[in-house]
């Protein structure tokens, strides 16, 4: 948590957000987003973590 958003190896920043968390597994970045039922935020920022790097997996965990 608290990482700018980085490509795969974290060999490039890709953006000023910070996805709660980043990892690379199998030659795969992959970026997830957690998310509460009444927040609503999750939904924008896991598009914007997918504009930011469209070759990555990017997932979005909604917890109560």
């Amino acid at each position: 948590m608290n990482q700018q958003q980085l490509t795969q190896e974290g060999r490039q920043r890709v953006g000023i957000n910070r996805p709660d968390l980043q990892f690379d597994y199998n030659d795969r970045r992959f970026q997830v987003e957690y998310d509460t039922p009444v927040s609503g935020r999750g939904p924008g920022h896991q598009s914007r973590i997918t504009s930011n790097d469209p070759d990555a997996e990017t997932i979005l965990l909604i917890v109560p």
